[in-house]
C-alpha cells in the first residue's frame, strides 16, 4: 500500500460511482497532481483521501463506490463550535504502518495547527487489512496559555454545508441505542418521526451540544453506537465507538435522500471540563464497520469494544434478589427465609446468589444494616453462605443522604455547581420541580476525584467484599448522581473519567473474583464490570405492569434483549432483569421465564420463593442455569417490539435450533410467519418440530414456518434436521432441550441402537424425546413401558418415544434404545 498524492484512477473510480467528492470537484486532476492539495492512502478495502486547504476527508471503497464524502472533526470550545474546516488550521500529513489488537493496517495522522494558538489537532485514522473497519480518533491539545472549557468534540462529522454524506445503498432503518439503562433505543423506520425513549432517571450527563440538523431533516439521536438496515440479505453498516474511556460517545443521524445519510459523531465530556495549556485529550476511537449483514455488523462492532476493553465475559449469575415484591421495605428475616427455601429448592438447578436490594442501609451514605438487619451485613453474608450459596448485594456508591456522617464531616468531597454550590443530585429532571424540592432527606453526589472521596469508596467496596463477604456487587444510580456533574473537584477529568475511575477503585478494592452488576449508563466500564443491566425497570403496580416489564414498552426486557443481544459475551453479560411470575398466569409465566433464559444472560428469580405455587416453581427450574449463549432476534427490524428470537445449539453430537415466538397481547392470538432461512434454517432441509411447553410433536416442516401464538404467552419449538435415523428432539428438564442436561446421543448404523448420556439432579427424573423414522403401531400386548433399571421407554404416538431417567444418587445416567426397546 503506497500513499501518494492524489492518482487519476481514484478520480475515475468516484467518477463511476455516480457520486462526485465535492472536495475534488472544483479542482481539476492536473492542478491537484501539482499543487499536492490532496493526500491518499489506499487500504485492503478502502481509499482515503484527505484534501490539505479544506479540512476535509473522503473514504471510497476500492470497488470504486463511495462510502463517506466530506467529513470533517469539529469541537466545542466554551460554547463555541469551531471546525477544521476553518482556515486558521494548517494541515500536514503522515502515514505510517500500525499492528494493534484488531491486526494490521495503515493509519494515516493529519495534524492540524491552529495559527490563531487556541487548539491543536490530530486525527489518527486507520485502514485495516483484513477488516472491512475504519476507525477515527481525534487528539485536541491547548496550544494557548490560558484554560479552555472544553464540553466535547464532534471526531467525524459529515453535514449538509460542507457537502458531506454517508452512502447506504437501499437504506431503510437504523437501530439505536440508549443510555443504559432505561433507553434500549429505538428501531426506526427513516421518513417517520423519531420518538426519544421517555426516561425514568435520565442520565444527567452526556447532554450533546447539539439536538438536531435543522428544523426541517429529520434526526435520530443514539448513544454509543447505531447499525443501518438495507435488508436482512444485505450488507450492513454500523457507526459506534469501540471506546468510552475519555467521553461519553453519541450520535446524530439524518436520511437526506434514499442512500444518503448524514451523521455527527460527539465525544461528550461536562460542562466545566477544563483543558489546560499544553494538555491533550482524545475523543475515543470511532469505528465505521460493514459486514455481509446487519447481524453480523452488529455483532463484529461488538467484538471490536469488547477486545478494545478487555471485556470480562465469563461470570453469570443465576440467582434470587428480593427488589420487585418488597422494594425497599425489605428485612434479614426476609432475605434468610428465601435463602433457606433456594437452599433446599433451587440449588441443585443452579441457582447459586441471594442478592439483597435497596432498603438495607441506614441511608444512603451509611451502608450499615438498619433496623430491619439488626445483626449486621457481615452476619447475613454468613448466613447466606451457610446454606452453600453466594451472597451479592446492592449499593448507590455516589448517592448520599444529608443526615449521614459521611456528609456532615466532609462536604469538600462532593459535587459542586458552577457557582461552588453544593450540587443535589436525584432521579427528578431538574432541581427546580416539586418533586426535587419536596425530596426528604436531599441527596448530594460524591465526587470521587478529590483524593478523600476516593479512599471512602475504596473502603467501602473493600468491607463488602473482602470484610462482609459479598460476592456480588450490584451498582446503581450512577446515571443521576455521579455523571451529573457540572465540573469534579479534579477539573481536568470527564464524566466518562470519573465513572470509568469509580469502578477503577471498586474493582482495585473488591478484586477480580467479584462480580459487578453496573446499571448503567453502561459502555464506560467495559473490562470493569462483568454484567450489565440492559432494560427500564417498570414492574411497578400489578399483573398488567409486570406484563409490561417484558413485553409493551420499547425498553423492556424483550425489546432490550433484542435490541442489545449482540453486547451478550462480547462487551459484557447481559442482564434483562429479574422473572417475576406471582402477578402473572401460567402463559405468561413460561414467556417471561423463556425470555430470560434466551437472553443468554443472568437469570434472577424476583418472586417471593416461599409464595410460588408448583406450577410456576417448576418452570423456573426449567430455565435454571443460564445457558450463556443469546438467542439472535429473528424480526429485529421488523418493529420497535422484536418478539421472535432464535438460537442455534452446538455440541460435539449434533445441532438444533431453539425459537421462541412471543404474543404480548392478552386479547388476540397472533400469526407469525417466516421463511426458515429468517430462523438461520436451511430451505430445502426437512425439519421436525417439537413444542416444548406442550411437550408436544408438531411434525415435519419445510421451507415456511407459520404459527400462531395465543395471547398473552410464548409458542418454544426446537427444529432438529431431520437425519432419517432416530435422534433425540426434544428434553423435558430444560427450555434449551439438551444444551444443559444431554452429554451425548448417537445413532450406531451397525447396532441399529441409539445410544445417550444425559445429566441430571439426584432424586429426580425427566425424559429425552426421540423421534423414530419409521413409524410403530400400537399394540396392546406390547404395553407403554419397558424398564431398563435407572431408565424406561415410553411409547406414546407412533413417531415418538420417551426416555424417562431416574436419577437416584446419581447425576449421569447413560442409555440406549433400539427397535425392541
Amino acid at each position: 500500500m503506497n500513499d501518494k498524492i492524489i492518482r487519476r484512477d481514484f478520480l475515475k473510480k468516484a467518477a463511476w460511482a455516480g457520486a462526485s467528492i465535492s472536495l475534488l470537484s472544483r479542482v481539476p486532476a492536473e492542478a491537484i497532481t501539482t499543487s499536492q492539495d490532496i493526500f491518499t492512502s489506499k487500504g485492503e478495502h478502502f481509499t482515503l483521501a484527505f484534501h490539505t486547504q479544506k479540512g476535509l476527508f473522503s473514504i471510497l471503497r476500492n470497488d470504486g463506490s463511495m462510502l463517506l464524502q466530506n467529513g470533517t472533526v469539529r469541537f466545542n470550545l466554551d460554547g463555541e463550535t469551531r471546525s477544521l474546516t476553518s482556515p486558521a488550521f494548517k494541515h500536514r500529513v503522515r502515514s505510517s504502518r500500525i499492528t494493534d489488537q484488531f491486526g494490521t493496517g495503515q493509519m494515516v495522522r493529519i495534524l492540524s495547527e491552529d495559527t490563531d494558538r487556541i487548539m491543536d489537532t490530530e486525527i489518527q485514522i486507520v485502514l485495516y487489512d483484513r477488516l472491512e473497519v475504519i476507525t477515527i480518533q481525534t487528539i485536541l491539545a491547548n496550544s494557548s496559555r490560558h484554560d479552555l472549557i472544553l464540553s466535547g468534540q464532534e471526531p467525524v462529522c459529515v453535514i449538509q454545508e460542507n457537502g458531506g454524506r454517508l452512502f447506504i445503498p437501499g437504506v431503510t432503518r437504523c437501530i439505536t441505542n440508549g443510555a443504559l439503562y432505561y433507553d434500549a433505543g429505538r428501531i426506526h423506520t427513516f421518513g417517520t418521526p423519531f420518538e426519544k425513549a421517555v426516561p425514568y432517571g435520565e442520565t444527567k450527563g452526556g447532554r450533546m451540544k447539539n439536538s438536531r440538523f435543522s428544523e426541517t431533516e429529520e434526526t435520530v439521536h443514539s448513544w454509543w453506537n447505531a447499525g443501518f438496515f438495507s435488508g436482512y440479505d444485505r450488507e450492513g453498516l454500523v457507526l459506534g465507538y469501540i471506546e468510552n474511556n475519555r467521553s461519553l460517545g453519541q450520535l446524530l443521524i439524518a436520511r437526506i435522500q434514499p442512500d444518503q445519510v448524514l451523521f455527527t459523531t460527539e465525544s461528550v465530556y461536562n460542562p466545566g471540563y477544563l483543558l489546560k495549556p499544553g494538555q491533550k485529550i482524545g475523543s475515543d476511537r470511532f469505528a465505521i464497520l460493514m459486514d455481509r449483514n446487519p447481524y453480523n455488523a452488529l455483532e463484529s462492532y461488538a467484538s471490536m469494544a469488547g477486545a478494545a476493553g478487555n471485556a470480562r465475559t465469563h461470570s453469570i449469575i443465576n440467582g434470587w434478589c428480593n427488589w420487585f415484591y418488597t422494594y425497599e421495605h425489605t428485612s434479614e428475616e426476609e432475605i434468610i427465609r428465601n435463602a433457606e427455601f433456594a437452599a433446599g429448592n433451587l440449588k441443585k438447578y443452579g441457582m447459586e446468589y441471594i442478592q439483597v436490594d435497596e432498603g438495607y442501609q441506614r441511608w444512603h451514605g451509611d451502608w450499615e444494616g438498619n433496623e430491619r438487619f439488626p445483626h449486621g451485613m457481615k452476619w447475613l453474608a454468613d448466613r447466606i453462605k451457610g446454606y452453600g450459596l453466594k451472597a451479592g448485594i446492592w449499593v448507590a456508591p455516589y448517592v448520599v443522604s444529608e443526615p449521614t456522617e459521611l456528609f456532615q464531616k466532609n462536604p469538600e468531597w462532593f459535587l459542586r455547581n458552577e457557582d461552588g454550590s453544593l450540587r443535589r443530585v436525584g432521579p427528578w429532571p431538574e432541581e427546580d420541580t416539586d418533586w426535587a424540592r419536596n425530596e426528604n432527606p436531599k441527596r448530594y453526589g460524591l465526587d470521587i476525584t478529590h483524593p478523600g472521596a476516593a479512599g471512602w469508596l475504596h473502603d467501602l467496596v473493600d468491607t463488602m467484599a473482602n470484610r462482609w463477604g459479598y460476592e456480588m456487587i450490584k451498582i446503581d444510580f450512577v446515571a443521576w448522581s455521579l455523571l451529573s456533574a457540572h465540573h469534579y473537584f479534579d477539573a481536568s477529568v470527564t464524566a466518562a473519567q470519573a465513572y470509568r475511575k469509580g469502578f477503577e477503585i471498586m474493582r482495585k478494592a473488591a478484586g477480580e473474583k467479584c462480580h459487578f452488576l453496573d446499571c448503567g449508563p453502561g459502555a464506560v466500564t467495559i473490562g470493569l464490570t462483568d454484567s450489565m443491566r440492559i432494560e427500564l425497570d417498570q414492574n411497578y403496580g400489578y399483573s398488567d405492569d409486570a406484563w409490561k416489564q417484558y413485553f409493551l414498552n420499547p425498553s423492556s426486557s424483550g425489546p432490550a434483549a433484542a435490541k442489545r443481544y449482540y453486547f451478550h459475551k462480547k462487551t459484557w453479560i447481559n442482564d434483562a432483569d429479574h422473572i417475576c411470575m406471582n402477578l402473572l398466569s401460567v402463559n405468561q409465566s413460561q414467556a417471561a421465564a423463556t425470555l430470560i433464559a434466551l437472553s443468554g444472560g443472568n437469570i434472577m428469580s424476583g418472586d417471593r420463593l416461599t409464595e410460588l405455587d408448583a406450577g410456576r416453581l417448576e418452570i423456573l427450574t426449567k430455565v435454571l442455569p443460564a445457558y450463556g449463549e443469546a438467542a439472535r432476534p429473528v424480526d429485529l427490524f421488523d418493529s420497535d417490539l422484536p418478539s421472535v428470537f432464535a438460537l442455534k445449539i452446538s455440541k460435539p453430537f449434533g445441532e438444533w435450533t431453539v425459537a421462541g415466538f412471543f404474543n404480548a397481547s392478552l386479547s388476540e392470538p397472533v400469526i407469525r410467519s417466516f421463511p426458515v432461512e429468517r430462523l438461520w434454517l436451511l430451505p430445502d432441509q426437512p425439519y421436525l418440530v417439537y413444542d416444548f411447553w406442550k411437550q408436544k410433536f408438531m411434525g415435519e416442516i419445510t421451507g415456511d414456518i407459520q404459527i400462531t401464538v395465543p395471547p398473552g404467552s410464548v409458542t418454544l419449538l426446537t427444529f432438529h434436521a431431520k437425519s432419517g435415523v432416530p435422534q433425540v428432539i426434544s428434553t423435558s428438564r430444560h427450555v434449551l432441550q439438551g444444551a444443559i442436561e444431554l452429554e451425548q446421543a448417537t445413532w450406531d448404523t451397525g447396532m441399529q441402537t441409539l445410544t445417550g448420556i444425559s445429566r441430571g439432579l439426584p432424586d429426580s427424573s425427566h425424559y429425552v424425546t426421540v423421534y423414530l423414522p419409521e413409524p410403530e403401531p400400537w399394540k396392546q400386548k406390547q404395553g407403554l413401558f419397558h424398564d431398563y433399571g435407572s431408565y424406561s421407554v415410553n411409547r406414546i404416538e407412533n413417531n415418538i418415544v420417551r426416555i424417562w431417567m431416574h436419577f437416584r444418587d446419581k447425576d449421569r445416567l447413560a442409555w440406549q434404545m433400539n427397535k425392541d426397546s
